[in-house]
């Protein structure tokens, strides 16, 4: 299994979080009720998997109908590009570069809009994820995912799920499991498997 530290570290550090907390069940439940526009699954999200390169017009071909945008972020004074997938003014997908920004290195799931092959949604609370007991391996949050979990879905060692909620606890730790059971997902990521 991939190591969470390394991966919330290294890796989590380029996702754009910007509007990831006003998820709400009305826009849940709305999202669930049309069919999907493309499947988060462990091989990807629809047709972008690892072999896909980190370019505009590419992307935007796959994405046909919607509007895709690339952005510049900036992280510690250094700039890296990302792409945005939205509809309307929904964010669906944030697509971020590897570190030579040639191949796609993750893809964040911001809008049930995205199905998951998994059967889980945006929304959806941690315990109804997790059989008791049963949890994967969690990380507390870092940097722009500070106060949030990052959680592998069951049995997968590449897909994770972000996770929010109320605790008064230490900063930098992950909630004990009852609090964490109340907790919703606020997002999926998708990165490609460790060779």
């Amino acid at each position: 299994m991939l190591n969470l530290r390394s991966i919330v570290c290294i890796g989590l550090v380029v996702l754009s979080v910007a509007g990831i907390s006003g998820c709400n069940e009305k826009s849940t439940t709305e999202a669930t009720a049309v069919k999907p526009l493309e499947m988060l699954s462990v091989d990807g999200v629809g047709p972008i998997n690892a072999q896909t390169a980190f370019n505009l017009h590419d992307i935007t071909t796959v994405f046909q109908g919607l509007n895709v945008t690339q952005q510049l972020h900036y992280h510690k004074g250094q700039k890296y590009p990302v792409i945005d997938v939205t509809k309307d003014t929904k964010t669906l997908l944030v697509i971020n570069p590897d570190v030579k920004q040639q191949k796609v290195f993750s893809v964040m799931v911001k809008d049930n809009l995205i199905g998951n092959r998994l059967g889980h949604i945006i929304g959806m609370r941690f315990a109804d994820i997790y059989a008791y007991g049963q949890t994967e391996e969690c990380a507390a949050g870092t940097e722009e995912l500070a106060g949030k979990v990052l959680c592998y879905a069951p049995q997968t060692g590449n897909i994770l799920y972000l996770f929010g909620g109320t605790w008064n606890g230490a900063v930098g730790a992950v909630p004990p499991k009852d609090v964490l059971a109340t907790w919703q997902m606020e997002a999926m990521i998708w990165k490609p498997l460790a060779k």
